[in-house]
């Protein structure tokens, strides 16, 4: 570690005793772009070539920052969307006191149904579940579109629609490259152990048998410290085996939370047994596992929306992807439009 690393690493832990105040903010800049750009690297060759390409790959890590730096953007704004960062389970691993990761409904409408029934309000438990499967959807389905005007420039002859096609087809990367980000972001806020706990920044109020922290700890770990303890190559060697995500996205979404929302526990015991002090090898490498945790989630996510975009279909009206891939529907007018 150079002098300038450690002299910063230093300064983190100083910050991570005396607290910190401001709101959660998830892994910082240099977490989420670590992630987003470690799962896009590791991507099959099934994949198409543009979401491996390392352009692309950047450009989606300054994505993954962006639900961060919406913030403070007005009381409407920030009421309906500060939520999805987080899901705060009890010491049992239940959201509200009710409802497993594994057991999640399938709607944010009957998640919501489920706490109010329960006397709680859900805004202060959050809606992490649904921000992810949200991404993971809407991925799929803008692979759909993609599919359709890589089919329209396949089949079509005439210059003038062809021009449009590869234009739609650069719209659709473009935007691929900010809903991949937006997707990264909050799979990477599940891996950090806060972002599932009750205990989200310090141990709070309440018993605390084991003695852990009740600094404002949150901000500094999943900032500066990332920032200064873990590189790149840490967080790539630290991803799992790539898994073939093939039930429903409810259902991987839920098993996948389910696994993570114990991780607080170990995280507070690694904070009290000074592991994130400086120099400690500890602390890196329980960060870097988190890091590479998500970016093998979020690299296995994207390989399973690109293959369920193939049994896809485009709207407006209603065609199946697989007629459009097979020439049997014209899909410069499905995509451009008649009305």
């Amino acid at each position: 570690m150079t002098a300038r690393r450690a002299s910063l690493v230093a300064l983190i832990a100083v910050v991570m005793m005396v607290g910190a105040g401001g709101a959660a903010g998830a892994w910082g800049s240099s977490g989420h772009r670590m992630i987003t750009v470690a799962a896009l690297s590791a991507l099959p060759s099934e994949t198409p070539g543009f979401l491996r390409d390392p352009v692309f790959a950047a450009d989606a890590g300054e994505w993954a920052r962006e639900p961060d730096r919406w913030r403070l953007a007005g009381a409407a704004h920030d009421a309906l969307r500060d939520p999805f960062h987080y899901a705060y389970a009890d010491d049992d691993g239940r959201l509200g006191g009710v409802c497993a990761f594994s057991a999640l409904p399938p709607t944010r409408a009957g998640y919501e149904a489920l706490l109010r029934k329960a006397g709680v309000d859900p805004d202060t438990v959050g809606y992490l579940p649904y921000a992810i499967l949200d991404g993971w959807q809407q991925l799929a389905k803008d692979l759909v579109y993609w599919r359709a005007d890589r089919a329209g420039l396949r089949f079509a002859h005439d210059p003038a629609r062809l021009a449009w096609l590869e234009v739609d087809r650069r719209r659709r990367e473009s935007q691929i490259t900010e809903d991949i980000g937006l997707l990264a972001h909050y799979v990477g806020d599940a891996t950090q152990p806060m972002h599932l706990s009750l205990h989200h920044d310090g141990w709070g109020d309440g018993p605390n048998p084991e003695g852990f922290t009740t600094a404002r700890v949150h901000i500094p770990y999943e900032g500066a410290y990332v920032a200064a303890a873990v590189t790149p190559s840490a967080v790539r060697a630290a991803m799992p085996a790539p898994r073939s995500l093939a039930r429903p996205a409810e259902q991987e979404t839920g098993a996948w939370l389910q696994a993570q929302s114990g991780a607080w526990r170990s995280w507070y015991r690694a904070e009290k047994a000074g592991a994130f002090q400086p120099g400690d090898p500890r602390g890196v490498a329980y960060t870097a596992e988190r890091l590479g945790t998500a970016a093998g989630m979020l690299r296995d996510v994207i390989a399973a929306a690109w293959t369920s975009s193939a049994a896809g279909q485009v709207n407006y009206p209603v065609v199946s992807i697989r007629d459009l891939e097979a020439g049997r529907a014209d899909a410069y007018a499905v995509l451009h439009g008649v009305d």
